[in-house]
């Protein structure tokens, strides 16, 4: 999997909440904007970052819905383990669910899996060039990838507690 990939996965789980904060942000800078100190132009240029922005980070959660769609409940189980890290949507959706593994099994689905949601993103048309066109302006994302650059993924960790990935018995396998 791609740097840039991986970064979109990371910040899939936020986006829509991003987008939403943007949203009532550029309403109430409307709504103020004939109170502002600020220049009529100013103000609008703001207004348009922000908007721009938003549109930026709701591609994003569209371009991680069409790979997901595009993945079997299992797989978009270990993303959500390895990326979203939503607990939540852990026990609603994927309640019970579990994977009688190793760690070693684990990691080498992992592995497969991100080779397969790397493909699935370039054959959506999701390249880096794309990435860097739609997301160069905005720090979040930017600040994001340079994490993922610099291997500060900060993934969870197979054996942490409560972990759903299960060690298989001896002899047993996935």
């Amino acid at each position: 999997m791609k740097e840039y990939q991986a970064a979109m996965l990371l910040a899939y789980p936020r986006v829509g909440r991003i987008a939403e904060h943007l949203g009532q942000l550029i309403e109430a800078k409307a709504a103020a904007s004939y109170r502002g100190r600020e220049r009529t132009e100013e103000c609008v240029e703001q207004i348009l970052r922000y908007l721009r922005a938003k549109d930026c980070l709701l591609a994003c959660g569209a371009a991680v819905d069409e790979v997901l769609a595009g993945l079997t409940r299992e797989e978009r189980f270990l993303l959500e383990y390895k990326y979203f890290r939503r607990q939540e949507k852990l026990a609603a959706e994927f309640g019970g669910f579990g994977l009688p593994c190793s760690e070693r099994q684990y990691y080498r689905m992992q592995r497969r899996l991100e080779r397969k949601a790397g493909e699935l993103f370039m054959r959506a048309g999701y390249t880096e060039a794309w990435f860097l066109r739609l997301f160069a302006d905005l720090p979040y994302m930017m600040r994001l990838l340079d994490s993922v650059r610099q291997g500060k993924k900060d993934m969870i960790d197979l054996r942490h507690r409560g972990s759903p990935i299960r060690r298989a018995k001896q002899g047993q396998s996935m």
